[in-house]
């Protein structure tokens, strides 16, 4: 009794609007610190003053791996999901990317695959992208900043078919196996599930039922 007692108890506090803000504000201060490593990042490299860059957008990215999506042919990244910020930045006429996670900073200007990820699967490859997908998808549904919206996890799921489980109106049924992953999103305390393959995103249940 006591156990159920303290668990409703917790989801009460989740559901808080004091707690939302909470996050959001988390977010904001997460977004704020990257955007200052990413200028103190780049005016190391460029050997100027952090004055002379101008911070143009940051913006909410995953990763496949440790590279934070900058490998350089010959190295090595660890394979595991990585969260961070893309910083575009603003330098005598020309436009730097930053990519920062943590306390990690790579200036990324031409990013490449690295070998480990070229052998991988296509479908394993474009994970990132997909997960930005969903996020521009929730973001837009939601009416919400992008920034705000966190990834919970993912797996990878084979579906039956091209509806990838979640039909939509009226959708032709093709009957095979496709590749994909289950993306997990976080706002506010919430879950929203992802049904993706390598070019589609869908919410899965449709978000006005969750």
């Amino acid at each position: 009794m006591m156990i159920r007692t303290i668990a409703i108890a917790l989801l009460a506090i989740a559901g808080s609007p004091a707690l939302s803000v909470m996050a959001a504000e988390s977010d904001g201060a997460a977004a704020a610190e990257a955007s200052a490593l990413a200028r103190q990042t780049l005016a190391a490299h460029l050997k100027t003053a952090e004055g002379e860059l101008q911070v143009d957008s940051v913006e909410p990215r995953t990763w496949n791996d440790s590279s934070l999506g900058c490998g350089k042919p010959g190295t090595m990244a660890l394979q595991v999901i990585t969260e961070g910020y893309a910083v575009t930045l603003q330098a005598a006429g020309r436009t730097y990317r930053v990519h920062v996670a943590g306390k990690n900073a790579v200036v990324c200007d031409q990013p490449l695959l690295t070998r480990k990820e070229q052998s991988r699967p296509a479908h394993a490859r474009g994970l990132d992208v997909m997960i930005e997908k969903a996020r521009a998808d929730l973001a837009m549904r939601l009416q919400a900043d992008p920034a705000a919206i966190r990834l919970q996890g993912t797996r990878p799921q084979q579906w039956r078919d091209n509806t990838l489980d979640c039909p939509r109106a009226d959708e032709a049924v093709v009957a095979q196996p496709v590749n994909g992953f289950k993306l997990f999103l976080r706002y506010q305390g919430r879950i929203y599930t992802y049904h993706s393959d390598l070019s589609d995103v869908r919410a899965c249940p449709p978000i006005e039922s969750q």
